[in-house]
C-alpha cells in the first residue's frame, strides 16, 4: 500500500509531526545535515540516492528548503508552493536561509517581489539543536546588529529548523510577520488515511542524536506524553559517501 512520505535532513521534520500525526513515513538524511552547506550538484546526487527509499510513496512532503530545486518539477513532491506564492505577493521579504538557498535565490521560483537573502548558518544550527532563546538572541545580535528591518514586512524562515524557533523569531521581529517553509507545507497539507502503521522515522546517521533533539522539542511543546517515544530506525542500506563538493 502506497503511503505519504516526509523528507528532511534534520530535526526540523517534526514541525509537521507536531501538527499532524497521520501515520506518515519520515525520512531524515541527517548524515549530511544540512544540504545548504553543499553545492547543488552534490545535493542532487545525494537526493538521487536517498529518494530510492521513498520512491514507492505516492507523495513526498519536502521539508528541506535546499532540496526544492531538485524536487520542483516532480509531480508527487509537495513543498507548500501554492501557499508560498500567495504569501509572497506584493511583499518586501527578508529571507533567512542557508548559503545554497541564498546563492540560488530559491524564492524567485515563487515570487517577483523584492527578496533580501541572509545566510544564517549559526541560527539554523542553534534552532536545530534546541539552544536556549537567550543564546539565540545573542546570535541574532551578531547577525542583525546594524540591520534595518523597517524595509521589510515579511521575515521568511527558509529552513524547517528555523521553524522550531518560530515563537522566538515572532517576538524578536516584533511587528513583522514571520512565515516559514514549514508553515507553507502545513497550509497546503492534504491527507487521506491510507496507512495504519504508526508514524515512523528513518535516519541515515544517528538514532540517538535524532531522539535527543527531536524529543526535547516535542516534549517542550507537550506533543509527546510522559514515557512516549518516537519510532526511529536507521535505514539499512549502505549509504555511499557524498562527493566532497564544498566551497
Amino acid at each position: 500500500m502506497k503511503a505519504l512520505a516526509v523528507f528532511d535532513t534534520g530535526p526540523g521534520i517534526v514541525g509537521l509531526y507536531q501538527e499532524h500525526r497521520d501515520f506518515l513515513n519520515y525520512y531524515i538524511d541527517d548524515k549530511f545535515e544540512y544540504y545548504g552547506l553543499y553545492k547543488r550538484d552534490a545535493v542532487n546526487e545525494r537526493i538521487e540516492y536517498i529518494k530510492k527509499f521513498f520512491k514507492k510513496d505516492k507523495k513526498v512532503y519536502v521539508m528541506d528548503f535546499d532540496a526544492i530545486n531538485y524536487f520542483k518539477d516532480f509531480k508527487n513532491a509537495e513543498f507548500g508552493e501554492k501557499s508560498l506564492k500567495n504569501k509572497f505577493i506584493d511583499r518586501k521579504i527578508l529571507c533567512l536561509s542557508s548559503k545554497l538557498t541564498s546563492e540560488e535565490k530559491t524564492l524567485d521560483n515563487f515570487t517577483k517581489s523584492y527578496v533580501k537573502y541572509l545566510n544564517v548558518p549559526l541560527l539554523i544550527n542553534a534552532s536545530n539543536d534546541g539552544i536556549a532563546d537567550e543564546i539565540v538572541k545573542k546570535i541574532c545580535g551578531e547577525y542583525f546588529q546594524d540591520f534595518d528591518f523597517t524595509d521589510y514586512d515579511l521575515i521568511f524562515l527558509a529552513s524547517s529548523g528555523l521553524h522550531l524557533k518560530k515563537d522566538f523569531f515572532k517576538k524578536y521581529f516584533n511587528g513583522i510577520e514571520v512565515f516559514s517553509n514549514t508553515d507553507a507545507i502545513l497550509e497546503d497539507y492534504e491527507y487521506k488515511k491510507e496507512n495504519y502503521i504508526r508514524d515512523y522515522f528513518y535516519v541515515t546517521n544517528s538514532k540517538r542524536e535524532f531522539y535527543s533533539r527531536s524529543e526535547k522539542y516535542l516534549r517542550e511543546k507537550n506533543v509527546l506524553k510522559d514515557g512516549e517515544i518516537l519510532n526511529v530506525s536507521k535505514l539499512k542500506r549502505k549509504i555511499k559517501k557524498v562527493p566532497n563538493k564544498w566551497d
